[in-house]
């Protein structure tokens, strides 16, 4: 079985949304988006999401805190390259392609979405900083390990 870990999924996706969202903010200037309301949209963007991610509504619904399975003996840690794509599929692509469609005909819009993908960076980076390093994720189920105590 192959596993990824949560912590290094949100460590190496960070840096791809911080890119790609000043990527997209310079292609909306670049394309003729008027200074002001391009680094509003930006900062509306990146705003929004770093503070709606962390603090969900919809977590007080949830009934019960996840199960974390011991991690199997025989599990191995997929390679970076996965743990990047599986964690940028399907918010970082999507997004991504959205800005690709918009910059032909809304500047601003593109900028909003280059800021949403810089606020999913920012966000990726706080969690990372708090996450457990010994959590793994199975990408094919969804299933949730924690790594035994002492264990290497």
């Amino acid at each position: 079985m192959r596993v990824e870990s949560i912590r290094l999924r949100l460590l190496l996706v960070a840096p791809l949304r911080l890119v790609l969202g000043i990527a997209w903010l310079g292609a909306a200037r670049a394309v003729g988006g008027s200074s002001g309301p391009v680094f509003l949209a930006f900062a509306a963007g990146a705003f929004a999401i770093a503070f709606l991610v962390p603090n969900d509504p919809r977590a007080r619904f949830r009934r019960t805190a996840p199960e974390f399975a011991e991690l199997p003996p025989d599990a191995t840690v997929a390679p970076a390259w996965l743990h990047v794509l599986h964690a940028s599929l399907p918010s970082t692509v999507g997004v991504a392609t959205l800005a690709a469609v918009t910059l032909a005909f809304e500047p601003t819009l593109t900028a909003l979405l280059a800021g949403v993908l810089a606020g999913l960076g920012l966000t990726a980076l706080f969690r990372a900083y708090g996450m457990d390093g010994g959590l793994y994720v199975d990408p094919r189920r969804g299933a949730l390990f924690r790594k035994k105590a002492g264990a290497t």
